[in-house]
């Protein structure tokens, strides 16, 4: 393997996102044909929500791993590399759906919400009785949707998504994160330009790029970024190309060559000394303790993102 592999449904080629916009099976289906254990990989444009009803296991998230336990959500978001070591048998219910237009409607009816399905996380559940149990019902009712392929069923699939999300945020012991600050346009424009930096960081492009596509100037991109982030639009442009080099360090078998050259930087050793300024140690020895046999775990919680 040399890149990070990229699935639709994992050991499935890639297909267009628009191909389908939710796809809701069950958890042992997929783990269990591959013996209970799913190697890194991730999903450009796809995000999965994992209800883990039985058993246990230990859950790459990019850079972390998190031991979890039934009851409990996971999360995660298109890019986020990720594995499952599962001990043993696991149940429970797995949903892929497209992103992107559940970005869409969370930005037009509660845009707090918008950094929150942008980052990964694990919720822990309590253990409810058949009766009580608020996700089951949803689970239920996508299901139904993704094999009945009614009238609108997308719309209808969206929506009951978007609703299985805030249960999970309002389960979630970080819930008072959602009190965002209000959502004026200049915040509006702050999200637009995280959305150009990651689909354009591999490009290099200046700040003057940036601003032009926003419709503003290099000098009103810097105070937006230092009042709405506390950052300069180059800190965070270089804190994604980091992220970036991060993962493809820990999870593909590139050399560190072929790496600088994937992320637009044509000079390997600036690369390098890139990468040491931010990381404060070499793209080698990232690479070396990333990919170090594991000993320590978390518990289940919110995983930064």
């Amino acid at each position: 393997m040399n890149k990070i592999p990229s699935y639709a449904l994992y050991g499935e080629a890639v297909a267009p996102i628009w191909h389908d916009s939710l796809h809701v099976e069950s958890i042992s289906l997929r783990s269990g044909a591959y013996n209970w254990e799913i190697a890194a990989h991730r999903h450009d444009g796809l995000l999965q929500m994992l209800y883990l009803q039985s058993g246990e296991g230990e859950v790459l998230l990019d850079n972390q791993r998190v031991e979890v336990k039934a009851p409990c959500l996971l999360y995660i978001p298109e890019q986020i590399v990720h594995g499952f070591a599962w001990h043993g048998r696991v149940e429970g219910h797995v949903i892929t759906a497209v992103q992107h237009p559940l970005e869409s409607i969370v930005q037009v009816l509660s845009p707090g919400l918008l950094p929150q399905i942008q980052k990964a996380c694990v919720v822990a559940l309590p253990q409810w009785e058949p009766a009580d149990n608020p996700l089951e019902p949803l689970y239920r009712a996508l299901y139904g949707e993704y094999h009945g392929r009614g009238r609108e069923h997308t719309a209808c699939s969206m929506s009951l998504l978007l609703a299985l999300v805030i249960q999970m945020l309002r389960l979630s012991e970080y819930t008072h994160d959602l009190q965002a600050p209000r959502h004026d346009r200049r915040s509006q424009q702050v999200i637009a330009f995280r959305e150009l930096v990651n689909r354009h960081f591999r490009e290099h492009l200046s700040l003057h790029d940036y601003a032009s596509f926003l419709g503003i100037t290099v000098v009103t991109l810097g105070r937006l970024c230092h009042e709405q982030l506390g950052m300069t639009p180059m800190t965070l442009i270089n804190a994604r190309l980091i992220l970036e080099a991060k993962r493809e360090l820990a999870h593909s078998a590139q050399s560190v060559k072929q790496i600088a050259h994937g992320m637009g930087f044509s000079d390997v050793g600036y690369f390098s000394r890139f990468f040491r300024k931010h990381a404060q140690r070499s793209p080698s020895e990232f690479r070396l303790q990333a990919q170090a046999p594991h000993t320590g775990s978390h518990s289940p919680g919110v995983v930064p993102g």
